[in-house]
């Protein structure tokens, strides 16, 4: 069969559509333009949810994880400093904590705090979305508070093989 598929997530929930020529009368183009509109569509629907999640969700390529907080040193390392970006009507503003004046760990707490406050109502906003478009999304599942103290808990974890160094004049064997 023949045709377009058109694949897209909003928050985890995946959908997909096919679109073949034959049910678009035999012919490619047509069940290509069609492919091409669902999924303009889709994305206008979901411009804001995509957009908010990209400003907001924890990543994975920043030493901390938080968007829209950094750490920077000014060219010739004298000094340093934290800031917090965001968008406000608009427009992207940002509040910089000199480490000089406040310390490493203030001026971090106040960019993570200013970034918090500032982009509260983004927050409740995404949640919004994701509740009207993808209500049966998961809850955030939560680790269990432990009920022993951790000296007299057992670890039950499978431990994974450790690998050894090679020794010297000893080559690595492929698996090929």
């Amino acid at each position: 069969m023949l045709g377009w598929l058109v694949r897209y997530s909003v928050a985890g929930k995946h959908t997909r559509k096919f679109f073949s020529d034959l049910s678009h009368g035999g012919s490619s183009a047509k069940a290509k333009a069609a492919a091409e509109a669902f999924a303009l569509a889709h994305l206008i629907e979901h411009q804001e949810i995509r957009s908010l999640r990209t400003r907001l969700l924890p990543r994975r390529n920043t030493p901390h994880g938080i968007p829209g907080v950094a750490r920077y040193v000014r060219p010739g390392g004298n000094s340093a400093f934290w800031t917090a970006y965001w968008t406000q009507d608009g427009v992207r503003r940002q509040k910089k904590y000199s480490v000089a004046q406040l310390g490493e760990h203030d001026a971090r707490e106040l960019a993570f705090a200013t970034r918090a406050e500032m982009t509260a109502g983004n927050q409740e906003r995404l949640v919004e979305l994701l509740d009207i478009h993808v209500p049966e999304r998961k809850a955030a599942k939560r680790r269990p508070e432990p009920t022993a103290p951790a000296a007299v808990q057992q670890d039950n974890t499978p431990r994974r093989r450790q690998s050894r160094p090679a020794e010297a004049g000893q080559e690595r064997r492929s698996r090929a």
